[in-house]
């Protein structure tokens, strides 16, 4: 298994996270007393390395993952023995980089009962394609180590996809000769397919080893361990560790090295927006409760608090209306004490202003500046004028005729008459 990319670039993969909502599912909620609910744990499925071959596929610096995906689709059917829908594949590429690392795998390689094991996976990928994410620094050589055999990773530009990727197993029973010279071997053949040498001499640290040769400088890093899918990793991302390494993917960009089947891949992010849109609503709705219960404690609270107001005003009416009638009482024992009314002076500023077909046949006093008269006027045109005469009368505030009756050719009428304080020439006596 080879590839080499000859171009470099130096574009950085953009990565984007899609935001908390796996977290949230993942979250166990506990019910007390009831029931205890919990969303199954994420799970990947890592395929063998030596069940892929990988090569290099240029790419097009402007196109978008729909036209890489297809640039990657035309590349599989030149470059494999077997047409596409044969295979599963997947790839390592990020907007913006000029080569894209795709791998893919005969379908009959794989029972029938592996294949339905992938059922409920998040994604399916080869062991090597979750350390693609491994930050590095400069050339690099990864060197992973599996149970049956040894995988090697080789990066010429760190903002562009692996040169090569070499995969070879172990003997049935391997022993530390045979795991060192196959190491060796890796190496020199990594050497061969990159333009930086990269071969250890033996006996060199089995860990970031930096190799000087007179092509370069690159960094050798070998992990102790198989890579592992962290099941526990909080966040949004899908976390992989392989000591002394750890590579995080997003969930786009684990789609995209994903092997099965595209279309069934398709159908899952369908399935995924779906589910993701209802759990969304259900968490609108859980928040419109919580909200309608808050509002519901806040008005059974504020009864509480006005029913207890009207409590408290009711017990203190009876007093308030006492008060209210010392006052009114001390009012007016004060009005009848320092004032007086003046009904004599009231009938005579009005009298001088009627007509003298107009008669008085009662006057009341209402209060110390209303006076009410009861009248008749021979004609209509009188009234009028009686009208009209009274509202040019200095002092006073205001004047309304009532009750217009026209008896026998004679016109009896009310008029009210209310001056204002000052409208009394006569001072009032001490």
């Amino acid at each position: 298994m080879r590839l080499k990319l000859s171009e470099k670039i130096k574009t950085s993969a953009p990565a984007r996270k899609i935001g908390l909502w796996w977290n949230a599912c993942r979250t166990s909620l506990k019910l007390p007393g009831l029931v205890k609910l919990s969303v199954p744990t994420r799970k990947i499925v890592l395929l063998p390395d030596g069940y892929f071959f990988c090569r290099a596929v240029p790419i097009s610096e402007e196109a978008t993952p729909a036209e890489a995906s297809t640039q990657i689709e035309l590349a599989l059917e030149t470059l494999s023995p077997f047409p596409p829908a044969q295979m599963y594949h997947g790839h390592f590429w990020w907007p913006g980089t000029k080569n894209a690392c795709v791998f893919a795998a005969y379908r009959k390689r794989f029972t029938a009962e592996q294949v339905e094991s992938w059922a409920d996976a998040e994604a399916v990928l080869p062991s090597f394609a979750s350390m693609l994410c491994t930050p590095i620094k400069r050339p690099t050589t990864l060197l992973l180590w599996s149970e049956k055999g040894l995988t090697a990773v080789n990066w010429n530009d760190v903002n562009d996809a692996p040169v090569s990727v070499i995969s070879r197993e172990l003997p049935l029973e391997p022993t530390p000769t045979d795991r060192a010279n196959l190491r060796e071997a890796v190496l020199r053949e990594s050497e061969l397919l990159t333009d930086v040498p990269v071969f250890a001499p033996s006996g060199a640290a089995l860990r970031d080893t930096l190799v000087h040769k007179a092509g370069g400088t690159r960094a050798i890093v070998e992990t102790s361990v198989t890579p592992v899918f962290d099941e526990t990793a909080a966040g949004d991302e899908f976390v992989f560790r392989a000591d002394p390494l750890n590579a995080a993917f997003t969930r786009e960009q684990l789609d995209v090295l994903d092997v099965r089947d595209k279309e069934e891949l398709a159908a899952r992010r369908r399935v995924r927006s779906r589910d993701l849109l209802l759990w969304r609503v259900l968490l609108g709705c859980a928040t419109a409760i919580a909200l309608s219960l808050l509002l519901e404690i806040g008005l059974i609270a504020g009864g509480l608090w006005q029913k207890g107001r009207t409590m408290i005003v009711d017990r203190q009416e009876p007093g308030v209306a006492k008060i209210l009638t010392a006052k009114n009482l001390a009012s007016r024992i004060d009005e009848l004490s320092t004032r007086r009314m003046r009904p004599f002076e009231m009938i005579s500023l009005v009298a001088a202003k009627k007509p003298d077909s107009v008669t008085f046949d009662s006057a009341t006093v209402t209060n110390l500046y209303t006076l009410d008269v009861e009248a008749k006027a021979a004609t209509s045109s009188d009234l009028e004028a009686f009208r009209s005469a009274l509202n040019t009368l200095a002092g006073c505030e205001s004047v309304e005729f009532k009750g217009n009756r026209l008896v026998n050719g004679i016109t009896t009428f009310r008029v009210v008459v209310t001056f204002r304080p000052d409208a009394f020439n006569v001072p009032p006596e001490s």
